[in-house]
């Protein structure tokens, strides 16, 4: 796998551990570097989303039935893991707290949909959206059998998904009325449906790109670097009227800039300790994501009894920089540890 992709996936597992935990209510005002910050936090869910499908689509375009089981369990095994052993957890602690007091229902909820707001795991809406648009896309590829077919499916996927994200009417109509549980898991499927047709666009050109020369491969990855840096910095694109997160062509172009940059620059040149490092980290990044939010919890609530933000969506926990580093860093710590227990079923929910 590529070098430089592996390290980006590394620091966007930053930018998500900052998602759940830094928040501003005028983003506008920040200066300088804050303002790439922020962005990180915001287009780490497209870029994993558009990754996820560009390393997978010639699945998909190759009809793969075998693989396409083994994908599903892949992604499914996680999903349940982690929701039961949270459930579990919360329940002991509601003995003692009853703040974290839970239901079954919020158990059916999670199990469901990967969105309880009662269980610390409400990042796992992104699991829900990937295996329903996993399901989608090969169906898709199934039915349609005419030739170049995933070119036409997948702009088909970008216009519908862009469409969908800038009519906030249609939006609100479909999607605004539905409990906390449903409303994000299956409105933002339509928010990620340009990522997944971006996927599978890039894959399918991969070939012809890699074997372009290193000039072109260079002019590329400066390109990335400055539609990256000319979107953050100046609003240049139209932005959408949120109703459930990640809409708006600006995070699809930062996104997809950023890819370019780490795909094209010869990160496979670091000395091969660096390397090593990067291929090591990379591994456990599903299992971050997977962690960070129910082990931030535990720190923010118990360890440092720091305080919540009060908002016009309610208290929420936003904390300094040094919080959001030691949190990743714990986060990757304890996915080794899980991954150390001689059972390969450990390793598959943090790997």
């Amino acid at each position: 796998m590529n070098i430089g992709l592996n390290f980006l996936r590394i620091i966007l597992t930053l930018g998500v551990v900052m998602d759940h935990f830094w928040w501003m209510p005028n983003p506008q005002d920040l200066r300088g570097v804050d303002v790439a910050l922020w962005h990180l936090r915001t287009l780490a869910v497209p870029a994993f989303m558009t990754m996820t499908f560009f390393f997978t689509a010639k699945r998909f375009i190759g009809g793969d039935v075998t693989w396409l089981k083994k994908r599903f369990l892949r992604l499914y095994e996680p999903f349940v893991f982690w929701a039961v052993v949270c459930f579990v957890g919360t329940l002991l602690v509601a003995r003692f707290d009853q703040s974290y007091s839970v239901t079954f229902s919020d158990l059916l909820w999670q199990l469901a949909l990967g969105h309880s707001q009662k269980l610390s795991l409400t990042q796992f809406w992104f699991h829900t959206d990937l295996l329903l648009l996993t399901a989608l896309l090969f169906v898709a590829f199934r039915l349609v059998r005419m030739k170049r077919a995933y070119i036409y499916l997948s702009l088909a996927a970008i216009a519908i998904g862009f469409s969908m994200q800038y009519s906030t009417a249609t939006m609100k109509a479909l999607f605004a009325w539905m409990p906390f549980e449903a409303k994000y898991p299956l409105g933002r499927m339509f928010s990620m449906l340009p990522y997944m047709g971006a996927g599978v666009l890039l894959a399918a050109a991969k070939d012809r790109l890699d074997a372009a020369p290193a000039g072109v491969r260079w002019a590329i990855a400066m390109m990335g670097i400055w539609l990256a840096a000319w979107v953050v910095y100046l609003p240049v694109t139209p932005r959408p009227r949120s109703v459930v997160g990640y809409e708006g062509l600006n995070l699809a172009l930062i996104a997809w800039g950023v890819m370019a940059m780490f795909y094209y620059i010869p990160f496979d040149r670091m000395p091969k300790i660096c390397s090593q490092v990067v291929l090591f980290l990379s591994r456990y990044c599903m299992g971050v994501y997977c962690v960070h939010h129910l082990l931030g919890k535990i720190l923010f609530d118990h360890v440092f009894h720091l305080e919540r933000t009060e908002t016009s969506f309610g208290a929420i926990t936003v904390a300094p920089g040094w919080f959001w580093l030691l949190l990743w860093g714990l986060s990757y710590f304890v996915c080794w540890l899980i991954s150390m227990i001689p059972v390969k079923f450990f390793k598959r929910v943090v790997e």
